[in-house]
C-alpha cells in the first residue's frame, strides 16, 4: 500500500459526567431524566456521550480554562474518515477533533459509525447546569424505569436516581 502521508492522530477524550449523587431536582419520565448540576466550576461546559445501535459520539468542552496551554485564540487538530478500509476494518465514519478557543475554552469531539459493536440507544451528559440522561430500553446502567417530579418519586414510590438516590 502506498503511504499518502496522512498520519493517524490519537485524541484522548475524557468525558467527566456529573456524579448521580450531585444531581438536583431530578425529573424522570419512563426512560428520560433531567436534573440540575450546580457544582462550580464543573458546571462550566458540556460533557456528553450518545450511542445508538451503530453510532457513537462524545463531547467534552470546558470553559474558564486559563493557563499557559490555552494562550491562543484558536488552535485545533482533526482527523476524519468516511467509508475507510485502510486499517483492515470497515469504518463507515470516524471523526476526531481537539481544540482551544478564545484563550479559555478547551475540548474534544469524537464520532464513530460502524457495525462491529452494536449498542442500545442511550445518552448522558450536561450542558452548563442542565443534566440530561436517557436510555432505550431503560436500565440501571442508563436511566431506571420510573416517574418522578423535581426530586419526588411518583412511581415506584421507592424510586432511586439522581436527587432521589
Amino acid at each position: 500500500m502506498t503511504d499518502v502521508g496522512i498520519p493517524e492522530i490519537d485524541i484522548k477524550l475524557a468525558v467527566e459526567f456529573a456524579p448521580v449523587d450531585k444531581l438536583k431536582l431530578t425529573t424522570v419520565c419512563c426512560c428520560i431524566a433531567q436534573s440540575f448540576f450546580l457544582e462550580w466550576p464543573d458546571l462550566c461546559g458540556v460533557q456528553q456521550e450518545v450511542q445508538c445501535i451503530c453510532f457513537e459520539t462524545a463531547v467534552s468542552l470546558k470553559c474558564l480554562q486559563f493557563g499557559d496551554a490555552t494562550k491562543t485564540c484558536s488552535k485545533s487538530v482533526s482527523l476524519s474518515k468516511c467509508i475507510d478500509l485502510t486499517s483492515g476494518d470497515f469504518v463507515c465514519l470516524e471523526s476526531k477533533y481537539k481544540f482551544i478557543y478564545c484563550f479559555c475554552i478547551t475540548g474534544a469531539v469524537t464520532q464513530w459509525c460502524g457495525f462491529d459493536n452494536l449498542k442500545p440507544c442511550a445518552t448522558k451528559g450536561n450542558c452548563l447546569c442542565c443534566d440530561f440522561r436517557c436510555g432505550l430500553p431503560p436500565s440501571d446502567e442508563t436511566v431506571p424505569f420510573g416517574i418522578a417530579c423535581c426530586g419526588f418519586p411518583l412511581y415506584p414510590k421507592d424510586y432511586k436516581f439522581g436527587s432521589m438516590s
